[in-house]
């Protein structure tokens, strides 16, 4: 039954909108006129596109509209010139405001870079790769989900405060790279004279998990330990080595060698060690709970959960060990290898910043804290037969290596001009953190395997960081200031530089130069200057056609995260990056180097939300046995982004980001998913069975963490999530009156029971149509990806399950009700598990291109595909059809597209 329009209807007079009018005066009044169901009120509509809100719901009415969703197929179906009046009176009028402020404005608002951006520039800039700079700076805004549109990259006081402190860090990095380069050393450090002799023998042979123990060819050497035997001797040293049966928590950190890198550069690092076999023994022990006269045993713990350092055998398994870079208050995977029953010797290269030290972990072995006793933890990888353990026999660090490069982070900054120390009381010169060279320790001396005493054992080779005041010489201060700033300004700028750019700058030079502040510190004054400088924190694009160097920005922002290279930027210079055939060959140039690996870091870190991995932590309530898993974390990490590099190195399609028949794994993300056949802990692409649920973005475990809480699931969490994510579906938040649905964590309901009256309301039931069949469908994941059939809950009255998490602390979960995967996609096909699901979606692989292609529009060119920009969208998937819309495909596609080369 039609609606009259209202009398003072928004729209009355309108008359762009007549034929939107008279729709809904006949088809939508019965419903939006006077009940106002769904929220959605036609009578206060008007039409103000300036306002961002009210142009996307007029183009999500048209869009319904357009698909048939609106009105309701239960209502009185539109006449098709009633439609045909609709869609091309709102569809017109969206069109005209669009491209007027498209002519005015350009797609993309200014911007400035990032703080991924501004780390890679200062990194290439001045070649200092080893430089933290992203973490000094504010957290960037979001729009349109990616830190790349300056409609959330705001400039407060506190971001240039940051960007000045981040810029001179960088430099004086590069200076110190270059004010000692001693020659490559090899530096070896034997694991006996890093612990010395401080083994505890304890009660019964058996000691704490925290302890660790001698080894000699995979064999005990209680005398030793006992104190009875030296701790080393010259007939004995190669094959000498030091036990463990537990991880890095084990000594609150303090797990290094006591080496420091002297100074940044590249090491070659190599490690040696085998994995053992340790024996349980000694007595039982009753655990207890309470306090006083309250206190009561528990349970007991039998004699094989502790080990007997005086009963070792060679291993039984391979022992992946992490290798870490820290200074204080950071520390960083650089490497992984895995120890085996036989002796090896493992080895990486890795870049360190001076000062870092190196560090080794055994990452599969479990993880007691030192702020509890021994009688708290219980070794959860202990067996009646013994338990896993490892020794380690030396460390060797070779470096720095050779770089013809090492130096030129300063060569940019003063050219050749001497740098030289200041004695005490010189006047002017700048600070520089450089490390005491590398001192070997004296017969008998330690490295600082374990915990070191305060100017004890360890400190013989560790090189502290200390100050040292250099100025850089210069016979013609003015005439140098002019050449070095000429030069950086168009070193650093990413566009033509001109003489106004030059006089701003030096004139920053001249007032601190004229203070006393001595050459140096005035040119690092001036040099700071431009890198938080307009011309160099914003990126520049006038509206319309990119000229070549605004090009050239875009191309390396977009593939590099970075500035252009030299290359580019001449290509620029000489007008020639335009032309369609350059253009391409500089895309698959941008795309075959290293670099690229940044924007697939970049891109997953946003669109995949990956970043936010660490946001939640599992339940040491209800997921115990995920608790301190870091291997396990890194390596589902790892999995996603080589999986999309993968895609985009080999131009797959885009449809293996549903289902594909591979993924990347190493043995312990393999023994999270049940895929047997997986040794070691490198990462390696790995042929899925052919019955597998895994494959694909969706089952992947990072994707199933970033969408869970650490303690639940919700199937509305992450049906949201993969429906926008990963099937571009767009769903409105709910009204601000429906209130959440949430997991109930005591196992007496599902949230598929929850869900079920929810949907009932068609307010709900709208969105919750879409976005519950792939939650529903993901059921079967647990929080950290794991396959389950039945849920985890809490309960007071029920015994905890038998087992221990990787913190050696008792589970205190049961088992809840039984997953249930199935439901039914929109058009009433069916689905009994995620496999099926998959199957059922592949079935519109465009649907899942056409999204990957709106997420790198995005990231590419930092604005959303609107709606005119529809049809560019449609000729770019065109467009790559025929490669059956590869990855990389995609991404030259979108370069090649008038939405890259236009701002």
């Amino acid at each position: 039954m039609a609606a009259m329009l209202p009398a003072g209807h928004a729209l009355a007079g309108d008359a762009r909108m007549d034929g939107a009018a008279g729709f809904f005066d006949h088809y939508c009044g019965e419903c939006h006129y006077e009940d106002q169901s769904g929220g959605l009120d036609l009578s206060v509509l008007k039409f103000d596109p300036d306002n961002r809100d009210n142009f996307a719901t007029w183009v999500r009415l048209l869009d319904r509209v357009t698909a048939g969703e609106m009105p309701p197929k239960k209502k009185e179906r539109p006449a098709p010139a009633d439609v045909a009046s609709f869609t091309h009176s709102v569809s017109s009028s969206l069109a005209a405001f669009e491209n007027e402020s498209t002519a005015r404005d350009g797609r993309a608002m200014q911007r400035r870079l990032n703080r991924y951006e501004y780390e890679n520039v200062l990194r290439d800039l001045l070649n200092v790769p080893w430089a933290q700079v992203k973490d000094k700076l504010p957290a960037d805004g979001e729009a349109y989900r990616f830190n790349k549109s300056g409609e959330a990259l705001d400039v407060s006081f506190v971001q240039v405060e940051r960007y000045l402190s981040a810029a001179d860090y960088a430099m004086r990095q590069a200076m110190s790279a270059a004010f000692e380069r001693p020659a490559t050393s090899v530096r070896k450090i034997y694991a006996r004279d890093a612990i010395g002799p401080r083994y505890r023998p304890s009660e019964n042979g058996t000691l704490s998990d925290r302890l660790m123990f001698p080894v000699l060819d995979s064999h005990a050497q209680p005398e030793v330990r006992a104190g009875r035997a030296p701790n080393s001797s010259p007939g004995t040293r190669e094959r000498e080595a030091v036990g463990k049966v537990s991880s890095i928590f084990s000594d609150s950190g303090q797990y290094g060698w006591g080496f420091n890198a002297p100074v940044a550069g590249r090491y070659r690092v190599r490690l040696k060690g085998y994995s053992v076999w340790v024996s349980g023994g000694g007595i039982g022990r009753w655990f207890y709970e309470g306090q006083g006269a309250e206190k009561a045993p528990v349970y007991w713990l039998p004699v094989w959960h502790r080990p007997n350092a005086d009963e070792i055998w060679p291993g039984r398994n391979d022992e992946p060990i992490g290798l870490y870079a820290q200074v204080p208050g950071q520390t960083r995977p650089i490497g992984v290898m895995d120890f085996t029953p036989k002796p090896g010797v493992g080895e990486i290269e890795v870049q360190l910043a001076g000062g870092e030290s190196v560090r080794t972990d055994a990452m599969r072995l479990f993880r007691t804290r030192v702020n509890g006793t021994d009688e708290q933890y219980v070794n959860p990888l202990a067996t009646k037969e013994g338990m896993p353990g490892y020794a380690v026999q030396w460390l060797e660090v070779t470096g720095p290596l050779s770089d013809a490069r090492a130096t030129s982070g300063y060569r940019l900054l003063f050219d050749d001009l001497p740098m030289r120390r200041l004695a005490d009381g010189d006047k002017g010169g700048v600070p520089l953190e450089t490390v005491a060279p590398y001192v070997a320790p004296p017969v008998g001396g330690v490295a600082g395997f374990g915990p070191p005493g305060a100017g004890g054992p360890g400190a013989f080779l560790r090189s502290p960081v200390t100050n040292v005041t250099v100025e850089v010489i210069s016979q013609a201060p003015q005439k140098d200031a002019e050449r070095l700033l000429r030069h950086f300004i168009q070193t650093a700028y990413r566009r033509s530089v001109d003489d106004a750019d030059l006089q701003r700058f030096l004139a920053l030079f001249n007032h601190e130069f004229e203070l006393g502040s001595g050459f140096a510190r005035s040119m690092l004054s001036a040099y700071t200057g431009v890198l938080v400088s307009p011309g160099f924190v914003f990126v520049e694009e006038r509206p319309g056609r990119l000229d070549d160097w605004a090009l050239a920005t875009r191309l390396s922002l977009f593939i590099w995260n970075s500035t252009p290279d030299p290359r580019l930027r001449a290509l620029a210079a000489r007008g020639e990056l335009h032309r369609p055939e350059v253009l391409r060959r500089e895309t698959r140039r941008l795309l075959d180097d290293p670099r690229s690996r940044r924007f697939v870091d970049a891109f997953t870190d946003y669109w995949l939300d990956l970043r936010k991995i660490d946001d939640t932590s599992p339940s040491a309530t209800i997921y115990n046995d995920y608790e301190l898993d870091e291997p396990l974390k890194l390596a589902a990490l790892d999995e996603t982004q080589l999986f999309f590099a993968e895609l985009l190195r080999k131009d797959l399609p885009a449809r293996n980001i549903i289902a594909s028949d591979f993924t990347w794994l190493n043995e312990r993300l393999a023994r999270h998913y049940g895929i047997p056949g997986v040794v070691g802990a490198e990462m390696r692409r790995v042929t899925l069975p052919r019955d597998s649920e895994r494959g694909g973005l969706l089952t992947m475990a990072s994707v199933l963490k970033v969408t869970a809480n650490g303690t639940t699931t919700s199937p509305v969490i992450r049906g949201h999530w993969i429906t926008e994510r990963i099937l571009g579906i767009e769903t409105r938040p709910p009204p601000p009156t429906v209130k959440a649905v949430e997991p109930d964590i005591r196992g007496a309901v599902t949230i598929r029971q929850q869900l079920a009256k929810h949907r009932d309301s068609p307010t709900c039931a709208a969105c919750h149509t879409k976005m519950d069949p792939p939650g529903f469908a993901l059921e079967s994941f647990d929080v950290m990806g794991a396959h389950r059939e039945r849920y985890r809950a809490v309960a007071d009255d029920v015994k905890p399950e038998p087992g221990y998490g990787m913190n050696g602390q008792a589970f205190a979960f049961h088992y809840g009700l039984p997953v249930d995967s199935a439901g039914e996609v929109p058009d009433g096909r069916g689905f009994r598990d995620i496999k099926e699901f998959k199957r059922l979606i592949l079935n519109d692989d465009v649907t899942v291109a056409r999204n990957l292609a709106r997420q790198l529009v995005v990231f590419a060119t930092g604005a959303p595909v609107r709606y005119t920009d529809r049809e560019a969208l449609e000729r770019i998937l065109q467009r790559a059809s025929a490669r059956q819309y590869g990855v990389r495909t995609l991404v030259e596609e979108i370069i090649r597209s008038d939405l890259f080369q236009n701002k």
